[in-house]
């Protein structure tokens, strides 16, 4: 089973992860894409666009790949919200503490937020998460594990290699 696409590969599938894309279109392997990978994505697009009407096309090129036929957009669901809700008690805040993240305090809490969504969707799924953020990842795996420790636990790939 594929890993589902974490924020940081599936908003640059028409920039640096260019080939992973091709190579899914021309395998037909499916492409998952958890529900607040696609939130993040929109977001950050739309406020972008607020400032630079340019900015539009590439709300149109992400809007493009998510009607693919390829693409599967992995629900939060039960499981995935009761998860969720589990690993932010235990890890309010991102190990790094987001000094990678632009933006105000609440917008990196909010990021933060959407990874834990985005890992806990993609293991109620059944899928592992596919991103260039490998130790935030790494921490919400390790936590998972805690969590439900007769579980398989969450792959975490880094996209970069």
């Amino acid at each position: 089973m594929p890993d589902a696409w974490d924020t940081s590969v599936a908003s640059q599938a028409a920039g640096r992860h260019t080939e992973r894309l091709r190579s899914h279109l021309s395998t037909g392997a499916r492409i998952p894409i958890p529900a607040p990978t696609v939130q993040e994505i929109t977001r950050g697009i739309a406020a972008r666009t607020a400032c630079d009407p340019a900015f539009a096309l590439r709300m149109r090129w992400f809007a493009v790949l998510l009607r693919h036929q390829l693409v599967d957009i992995v629900p939060l669901g039960r499981q995935g919200a009761v998860l969720a809700g589990y690993l932010l008690a235990r890890h309010p805040h991102a190990p790094t503490r987001n000094h990678r993240r632009p933006g105000s305090r609440a917008q990196q809490r909010a990021a933060w937020a959407l990874d834990v969504q985005i890992a806990a969707c993609a293991f109620a799924g059944g899928y592992g998460v596919l991103t260039e953020n490998v130790d935030d990842f790494a921490l919400l795996r390790d936590a998972i594990a805690e969590l439900l420790p007769k579980t398989k636990p969450l792959a975490v790939t880094d996209a970069r290699l």
